[in-house]
């Protein structure tokens, strides 16, 4: 559909040429956005705001060839080799490890454009990052070669392999190990209104989650009375009713 809800036509005038979305922005660009606009078999009006996010991923993903610890872009192999083990943030490192396994399944699963914006989030939160190391940027090509041939391509060469990704690369695989994080964050209602968050584990019972709240003055200070009742769903809420 065109951007004004209706069905693109000639006689409409509405049509819009893949070519000069192609020349504007670039073909893997393009790809990407055909496959980021929504569920796969519904109809979508076309967004020009959604390309221009679209690009704007691609070229972060750009950027962060310059986040690898390498003085000499030309010899990438071997500073990949000496930031080999630098390792992530296990924030991030979690985070990757659930964009692998979201991505595995939603590509088999035909629902692509969740799969991109799961990849989004990844991006953005490496962009933060003051540098990566070769296996991250590596398993990050692999991850938008589906997406982005071309790009990923180019920066598989530049990686120092001699044949194509396509050929060559292995789809990464994800660590069930790693795929929840040391720390979730959830509300804290008193009485049914949000007054605060924590850091908790995953597995925290309800006695800790207590004690976490009570070592917060904010929150200490909110508790006027002795709770009448706690219901506290694990790694997602706690409410207190006084």
């Amino acid at each position: 559909m065109a951007e004004d809800g209706r069905k693109m036509s000639k006689r409409r005038g509405n049509v819009v040429l893949p070519d000069d979305i192609i020349a504007e922005y670039g073909s893997d660009a393009f790809r990407t956005y055909e496959m980021f606009m929504g569920p796969f078999e519904q109809t979508i009006a076309r967004s020009t705001n959604g390309i221009k996010g679209v690009k704007k991923l691609l070229d972060k993903i750009i950027g962060l060839y310059d986040k690898i610890p390498s003085l000499d872009k030309g010899r990438a192999r071997e500073g990949f080799e000496a930031a080999e083990g630098e390792g992530l943030p296990r924030p991030i490192d979690t985070l990757k490890h659930q964009t692998i396994k979201k991505l595995t399944e939603d590509i088999d699963e035909f629902k692509f454009n969740t799969g991109i914006s799961q990849l989004m989030i990844f991006v953005n939160a490496l962009t933060d990052l003051p540098a990566i190391d070769k296996s991250t940027f590596q398993d990050l090509i692999l991850l938008i070669a589906p997406f982005a041939p071309h790009l990923a391509e180019e920066f598989w060469e530049k990686l120092g392999n001699e044949y194509s990704i396509f050929t060559t690369g292995k789809w990464p695989k994800y660590d069930s190990s790693k795929l929840v994080a040391d720390l979730v964050k959830i509300g804290v209602q008193i009485n049914g209104k949000v007054r605060g968050t924590i850091e908790i584990s995953p597995s925290a019972t309800q006695d800790e989650v207590m004690k976490i709240v009570k070592q917060d003055e904010k929150l200490l200070a909110r508790l006027t009375s002795e709770p009448k009742k706690i219901i506290y769903i694990p790694g997602k809420i706690l409410n207190i009713v006084l």
